[in-house]
């Protein structure tokens, strides 16, 4: 089906009764102002859950809607078709393939693009469906990476680059009971958070691919990291740096090395934090679907 063109996706959430039009035209406003999409900037303030907005999706744009895909057996080399990065940069998941046609689970389907780059990579007509980022990452990692993303309330990302002073920072936290995930650069520091969703991010400003500030203004630009409270830690620290970093939006920043009692209870207070912000965001329910995943 194509996608219908007649209908934006504010109007779909009109008529779904999800929002009411002047909600919509104040939260275009928002949208435009900070160069963000509909969907996105909705689910930022907390109004819509992710499922919410894949639904009114696959209405736009005529797509169906999957979930459950961390459950779905999938050939190695119907997973060889998208790279983990490309899967994580995009949020795609490609669940089958049958008479030459990719089925590829979406959580942005206006991505036309990086449709196009399949279709002529790999000779293969893909048929996109929707899903939400979170089951989409939940696949990701039993899939690609062989683990499983249980949520943990007191969970923390630590991305430095440097082993020994990554376990100056591990060991107290760890110690204190706290589940502590390790990242090592700006990007697996970004592909980690969107996988476990921390509590708290704690980073280096000094890394080999970046620095602390390009992690924090990438989890900014998502909306399932950019509720996250981050710490930058700095071995090179100057009050200048200090008040860009709050300005820039970090929770807190801290001189390296760092004691642990100053750690923990700097810690403590932006988890306590970070709990007081972030959405509840419903699970969504898993559902046998290969059976249907080419129809008519």
């Amino acid at each position: 089906m194509p996608p219908n063109e007649k209908l934006k996706l504010g109007e779909i959430l009109i008529q779904q009764k999800l929002l009411t039009p002047v909600l919509v035209e104040r939260i275009l406003g928002i949208a435009n102002s900070t160069h963000r999409r509909l969907g996105q900037t909705l689910e930022d303030l907390g109004l819509l859950t992710g499922e919410e907005i894949a639904k009114a999706l696959a209405v736009q744009f005529g797509y169906k809607i999957v979930s459950g895909i961390a459950e779905l057996v999938i050939p190695p080399e119907t997973l060889r078709l998208v790279s983990m990065e490309a899967a994580f940069e995009h949020r795609v998941f490609p669940l089958q393939v049958r008479d030459n046609r990719l089925a590829l689970a979406m959580a942005d389907p206006t991505n036309t693009a990086f449709i196009g780059d399949l279709k002529a990579t790999h000779n293969l007509t893909v048929v996109p469906f929707v899903a939400t980022t979170q089951e989409i990452m939940k696949a990701i990692a039993k899939k690609y990476m062989n683990e499983l993303l249980e949520p943990h309330a007191n969970s923390i990302l630590v991305v430095e680059p440097d082993y020994r002073d990554r376990q100056t920072i591990v060991a107290p936290l760890s110690k204190q009971g706290y589940t502590v995930v390790e990242g090592v650069d700006t990007t697996e520091g970004f592909q980690l958070a969107l996988l476990h969703r921390p509590g708290l991010v704690v980073t280096a400003k000094q890394m080999p691919d970046g620095d602390g500030f390009s992690l924090f203004t990438t989890l900014q630009s998502v909306a399932e990291t950019r509720r996250i409270p981050v710490i930058l830690l700095s071995l090179r620290a100057t009050p200048e740096e200090e008040a860009m970093a709050y300005q820039r939006g970090f929770f807190d920043y801290i001189s390296a090395p760092v004691r642990d009692i100053t750690l923990l209870s700097r810690v403590s207070r932006a988890v306590a934090a970070g709990k007081a912000y972030m959405p509840h965001r419903p699970s969504a329910s898993a559902t046998g679907f290969i059976d249907e995943v080419y129809v008519g």
